[in-house]
């Protein structure tokens, strides 16, 4: 009987089409053949999956040191240095975006970048020459300028060092390096403990008030690195 009603039901179905009369027919599942149907998962509730890929941003900053700049003036004594503006150190901001994948690093990018210009550090130097005297164990010694240092010393067996010096002068004992921006090169020097000496090298440590004192053998020089006050002659 089952079989006589759904082949009925196809018969006519596909008549009702032919002729027009139906726009949407819904054909009843025949007992025992109900189609199944998921709702684990309502219709209406997004599908979320978990991505293995991860981004983050890094703000990293770096230091841009102030410069040192001198004013030098021929009215005031040249022991004389006075600070006129302490200046500002500058400062490099990098932002970057780090992609990671299963938390791991995957690509690097750097999405903005902010300087901040540093401000010279602005220091006023007297050059007006009064000469001095100041008795030493070699005598009377006659000088225009005082200066506090810090005093190194080398051999041209150092690491970097050889036997000629920055000017052309055989490294050894009675020539020093200097910064030829606060010592000018060729200038005469006294330097209590060591003797008279020519500031004839320079060196990449040498910078500001450090002077490094030249030895013949630095081994057995017997100098011992200090703060001194030296003069220019």
């Amino acid at each position: 009987m089952e079989r006589y009603l759904g082949a009925l039901l196809i018969v006519m179905t596909s008549f009702l089409f032919q002729q027009g009369w139906m726009g949407t027919v819904v054909l009843a599942e025949a007992p025992g053949n109900q189609p199944v149907v998921n709702d684990s998962l309502p219709a209406s509730q997004p599908l979320h999956t978990e991505s293995r890929f991860s981004e983050k941003l890094e703000e990293s900053r770096e230091i841009i040191a102030k410069s040192i700049v001198y004013q030098d003036d021929p009215q005031v004594d040249a022991e004389i240095e006075k600070v006129i503006d302490e200046g500002v150190d500058g400062k490099k901001t990098i932002i970057t975006k780090v992609t990671y994948f299963e938390g791991k690093p995957w690509k690097r990018e750097v999405i903005s970048t902010e300087v901040t210009i540093p401000k010279d550090k602005q220091i006023l130097r007297g050059t007006k020459i009064v000469w001095k005297s100041i008795q030493t164990p070699e005598g009377e010694i006659r000088y225009w300028k005082k200066m506090r240092v810090y005093a190194t010393h080398y051999d041209s067996r150092c690491p970097g060092c050889n036997e000629w010096t920055a000017i052309g002068m055989k490294a050894g004992k009675g020539v020093i390096a200097v910064d030829p921006k606060v010592i000018n090169l060729r200038s005469k020097i006294y330097v209590p403990g060591y003797g008279v000496a020519v500031a004839g090298d320079t060196g990449g440590a040498i910078k500001g008030n450090i002077i490094d004192l030249g030895f013949d053998d630095a081994r057995i020089a017997g100098w011992r690195a200090r703060f001194i006050d030296i003069y220019l002659l």
